[in-house]
């Protein structure tokens, strides 16, 4: 992790692997309670947005920190938005309703992979950021090529990012990473297995 910015001056950035974001926001999901499965999803989600979007991470604390976990968006717009693509391919198109809208960083993941599979959203800006927040989402089917060409962008993205990192505010990195501290294991029972 390196750093970018003066000082502690608010805005600064901390330059971290995606990697980093994914294992805290996983961590920080199971030490919230999650089942396994969930806390990756939401990591991905976390992670995803943060690359395309940013403020996906700030996002995500700030849910940790105001509301139950496993009774928010993060854990049930995914399930809403697979509905609304199973509708669109039946359809052709379809909606996805959040009431409380919900951040775009907590489906991001949940969106590519419906592209890759051949159903997009409409009208969300590529340059939206990840706490932008939705009240539906609407979904068409498209051909293949098209959501090649989308999936291909990401992907670049995606390299890029692994290869340089992801700038994330620091002081929203700090709390992922405080948040997902209660996760790790004791060195005692470390030292317990070993014996």
């Amino acid at each position: 992790m390196t750093e970018r910015g003066a000082g502690a001056d608010v805005g600064a950035t901390v330059t971290v692997a995606p990697r980093e974001i994914h294992d805290y926001a996983y961590r920080a999901s199971r030490v919230a309670g999650c089942d396994p499965g969930t806390a990756e999803r939401i990591a991905e989600n976390v992670t995803l947005a943060e690359i395309h979007h940013g403020a996906a991470v700030r996002a995500f604390c700030e849910t940790l920190e105001a509301a139950d976990l496993l009774t928010s968006a993060w854990a049930t717009a995914p399930d809403a938005l697979l509905a609304a693509e199973v509708a669109a391919r039946a359809n052709g198109t379809a909606s996805a309703t959040f009431d409380p809208p919900v951040p775009l960083a907590c489906i991001a993941a949940a969106l590519q992979q419906s592209l890759e599979r051949g159903v997009a959203a409409v009208g969300i800006d590529s340059g939206a950021r990840g706490d932008l927040r939705l009240a539906a989402v609407e979904m068409h089917t498209v051909d293949r090529e098209c959501g090649a060409a989308s999936g291909a962008r990401i992907a670049e993205a995606r390299r890029n990012a692994h290869r340089l990192g992801v700038g994330v505010d620091r002081l929203w990195f700090s709390r992922l990473e405080a948040a997902a501290v209660g996760f790790l294991v004791a060195e005692a029972t470390l030292d317990a297995v070993e014996s």
